[in-house]
């Protein structure tokens, strides 16, 4: 049974919150991945331009000044997106970087520049960095997700690890349609969508589907909310997706994992807008195993998850992972 450490924020410590955070990683044994004079990668969401509910530089600089303490060199990491925001493209992606604080180490995106850079692991398309790296430490914010239910761990592992096209595997069942009876045919889609999958009719906007990603990104610019998902099969097949995803990242590598239940959104980092929190801040979580930090955070806050989208059942994608390997759902939660 694997071990999560809580650090909660629901109520006040007399003490600097970052030496708080310290005790956390020391009684998680977080800085065990780290090897002297090796690289160690951080891996996290910088959040997409606009979005200010991703996790705050400062902890992350704190984990950075604890790896250079253990010995090792910290470098932080991510990958490019299928949809066509500020981090398409690594250049892009690393000036948005700094804009959001996170300047104080150096930035790789671990696909390359365009995103196609990538090592097969067991039939997945991981990001080349990651084959290339033996420890990591896992930063992620957990929230809400409208195809998953939640996003924690395993989608940071998973969708967050792959190259562009493994996204595009991943995604390969979500498909959006424009409902007619919303759209205003403001054609804000259409000029945002780079891979020109979006056709304006005559009377209305609609999707190719032999040309659209499955990316969501029309979703996230659309004003009316006028573009949804069909959600038959979908749900499922894409937790599946990050779970097999997840365990081929995580395979033969040291890997400690920080979860943030803070600014509970009830979508990920890379929408582009700041929506009313679906719950107040919880704390701080660690583990060495991905899985059972997931099912941690989803146990702390189950009922505002299930409330999203009662028509997903997010426990899949713990499920998927325990099953390809990546972690157990049976943990023990130890307060610090």
């Amino acid at each position: 049974m694997a071990t999560v450490y809580f650090m909660e924020l629901r109520k006040k410590y007399d003490e600097d919150i970052l030496k708080v955070f310290d005790r956390l990683v020391d009684a998680a044994g977080g800085m065990q991945v780290v090897q002297k004079r090796s690289p160690t990668a951080v891996k996290l969401h910088i959040g997409e331009s606009g979005n200010i509910n991703y996790v705050n530089p400062r902890y992350v600089n704190r984990l950075v000044d604890l790896i250079g303490e253990s010995g090792g060199r910290a470098f932080l990491t991510d990958t490019t997106t299928l949809y066509a925001g500020r981090r398409f493209r690594a250049d892009l992606h690393i000036g948005l970087a700094r804009e959001h604080g996170f300047d104080f180490a150096p930035m790789i995106i671990a696909d390359g520049l365009y995103g196609d850079d990538y090592v097969d692991i067991d039939g997945a398309k991981v990001a080349s960095l990651f084959g290339h790296i033996d420890s990591m430490l896992c930063v992620s914010h957990f929230k809400g997700h409208l195809n998953c239910g939640f996003g924690g761990a395993l989608k940071n592992l998973g969708m967050g690890c792959s190259a562009k096209g493994g996204k595009l595997e991943m995604h390969s069942k979500s498909k959006p349609y424009v409902d007619d009876g919303r759209c205003t045919q403001c054609l804000t889609c259409f000029e945002y969508c780079i891979h020109d999958a979006i056709k304006k009719d005559k009377d209305k906007v609609r999707i190719d589907m032999k040309i659209c990603t499955g990316c969501a990104g029309c979703m996230s610019v659309c004003p009316e909310g006028a573009i949804r998902f069909s959600w038959d099969a979908v749900s499922s097949e894409l937790q599946k997706g990050i779970a097999r995803y997840a365990a081929s990242t995580v395979k033969e590598k040291k890997i400690f994992c920080l979860n943030f239940l803070i600014n509970i959104s009830p979508n990920c980092d890379c929408f582009h807008t700041n929506e009313p929190m679906i719950t107040p801040d919880v704390g701080i979580l660690a583990s060495f195993d991905p899985v059972s930090i997931d099912q941690a955070c989803y146990d702390l806050v189950s009922d505002a998850i299930d409330n999203l989208h009662p028509e997903i059942d997010p426990t899949e994608q713990l499920q998927f992972a325990e099953r390809f390997g990546a972690g157990e759902r049976k943990y023990e939660l130890k307060s610090i």
